[in-house]
């Protein structure tokens, strides 16, 4: 799936989920979306299948909401857990 088909999935899937406002507009959603997949990539040092991994993709869809009420430092504190846990999956050794 294309990055933006991607980001279109996850905010149609939080929508629903969520039962957010379909008056919203979608480019703050898209930025967050866009924001999450940054983060959570550069934190495991991969970059992730959103599609296959469903701990990432859950992990990612909690990002949005938090940013979408300004609370992403609250975020990071009660998901330390779950980024630990992808960054081991995705652990991979150097040759140093």
């Amino acid at each position: 799936m294309s990055d933006i088909g991607l980001i279109m999935t996850l905010i149609k899937e939080i929508r629903s989920e969520q039962h957010i406002s379909p008056f919203r507009e979608n480019e703050e959603f898209v930025g967050y979306v866009k924001e999450a997949i940054y983060d959570i990539n550069e934190k495991c040092g991969a970059k992730i299948d959103y599609d296959k991994d469903l701990k990432a993709r859950s992990l990612l869809k909690n990002y949005v909401l938090y940013a979408d009420f300004k609370r992403l430092a609250e975020f990071k504190e009660l998901y330390g857990g779950e980024y630990a846990e992808l960054q081991a999956k995705y652990y991979k050794p150097a040759d140093v």
